[in-house]
């Protein structure tokens, strides 16, 4: 077996923690991680992981060898790239990274190229969804969540704060009324976001303290972007991340409702499976969304 194969497939299972992960990522079977893995103990002469049903650990021999066979497994990339004649910068391999699908779209998508023109030897798979993925089983080396994250071994990185606000088309509250205060919310068709811990209960701030509201409507729904397209066909009043309506509100299709009140922020994280390597390329995607996606 290609010694070169079976050296890149224990960096991967060094770094993602589990040879399932290893194998989705490659489009390969677990068993076929495992079998190279073996593979490479039987060359070596070592045992570089210990094996449980729960869990899979590496040896002291394995963290001794990680450097080594990362820098060979680097220098053996800025080889290729050089003979096809791109430049040898940067990081180089496939990171992939799950996220909600209007916060990729809109906020991710559009800092991709200055990402890639700095490291043109990586390779992006991304995931958009709002489900929350087990990130090793999925093979996944990064997720980005919204929303407050349940207890759980996932390392987390904060990138901010996503501020919320209440909005209406301004046709729906021709129809309707405009609601003045969270208590009058119960009377009006508010737009549920399905993935949210508590979809049914809206929170607000203000000098008066905290309120909260229970709200009931026709549509509930598992996607940011298509509350808003109900939103802007008139459908009902939605709690959704300023960024995403700000160019709605001013260009006047949407209006900004109880602007009085603070609707409780939703943090805005960056998970990754517990692991003593992560890869440079996943550092590297860190560090480039820390800074740029500031001041939601």
């Amino acid at each position: 077996m290609d010694n070169l194969l079976l050296l890149q497939t224990f960096l991967r299972t060094l770094e993602r923690g589990s040879f399932s992960a290893v194998g989705r990522a490659q489009g390969i079977s677990q068993s076929a991680v495992s079998k190279q893995i073996a593979s490479l103990e039987e060359t070596l002469g070592m045992q570089l992981f210990r094996r449980t049903t729960r869990k899979l650990s590496p040896t002291a021999e394995a963290l001794q060898l990680y450097p080594h066979v990362r820098q060979l497994i680097d220098a053996v990339d800025v080889v290729r790239s050089e003979t096809r004649g791109v430049p040898a910068t940067g990081v180089a391999g496939t990171l992939r990274v799950t996220m909600p699908g209007a916060f990729g779209r809109r906020l991710i998508m559009p800092l991709l190229p200055q990402l890639l023109a700095r490291h043109p030897r990586l390779i992006l798979d991304l995931v958009f969804t709002d489900s929350t993925l087990d990130l090793v089983e999925e093979g996944m080396e990064l997720g980005i969540r919204v929303g407050q994250l349940p207890s759980s071994t996932l390392v987390t990185r904060t990138l901010g704060m996503e501020q919320q606000m209440v909005v209406a088309s301004p046709e729906y509250l021709k129809r309707h009324g405009r609601p003045e205060s969270p208590q009058d919310l119960a009377d009006h068709s508010c737009i549920a976001y399905a993935y949210a811990q508590r979809w049914s209960r809206w929170e607000f701030d203000s000098e008066n303290g905290r309120q909260a509201v229970e709200i009931s409507g026709a549509i509930r729904v598992n996607d940011l972007d298509a509350i808003c397209e109900a939103t802007l066909s008139h459908l009902g009043v939605s709690l959704v991340p300023a960024w995403r309506v700000n160019a709605d509100i001013q260009s006047g299709k949407l209006e900004a409702l109880l602007t009085d009140y603070y609707a409780t922020p939703q943090p805005i994280n960056i998970v990754y499976p517990q692991t003593r390597f992560l890869s440079q390329r996943a550092r590297v995607f860190i560090d480039f969304v820390l800074e740029h996606v500031k001041g939601l």
